[in-house]
């Protein structure tokens, strides 16, 4: 019965924990999304290019004081520099469909058939980091 139960509630509450596809991804992760999408060369699209023109990709699905706050986090992405790299662009630029959702309205190298919306569900970051490698040399 308990197993019976827990196979009955286990998808009504995954739809609780998981945020539905169309809920655009959370300001500060697209902002350092689209700043990723420039540093790492996904497109033709500049770090100087993405930070001056970010808001023409945003398609109006944030407010004026998200887009406001966003740009730290597009700053923030056009700039990161870390040890994993490889591994932090590796992962946004496969997201090609978000890219091309980022590049398109800004004129930029097409990417993917076409653009899909950047929504908090399928946005995958990774961390940047130092790596620990053991008996190396620190800078």
């Amino acid at each position: 019965m308990r197993v019976v139960a827990a196979f009955v509630l286990l998808p009504l509450l995954a739809g609780c924990i998981l945020p539905p596809p169309d809920q655009p991804a959370y300001f500060s992760r697209m902002g350092r999304f689209m700043g990723l999408v420039a540093n790492c060369g996904c497109s033709d699209i500049s770090p100087d290019r993405i930070r001056a023109d970010y808001g023409k990709a945003l398609g109006g699905l944030y407010t004026e004081a998200e887009v406001k706050a966003m740009k730290g986090y597009v700053d923030l992405g056009a700039t990161e520099q870390w040890q994993n790299m490889l591994l932090v662009c590796a992962e946004a630029c496969s997201q090609s469909c978000m890219v091309q959702a980022v590049v398109e309205p800004l004129g930029g190298r097409r990417v993917a058939e076409k653009a899909c919306l950047v929504n908090e569900r399928d946005l995958h970051l990774t961390d940047g980091g130092q790596l620990d490698i053991p008996g190396g040399v620190e800078n």
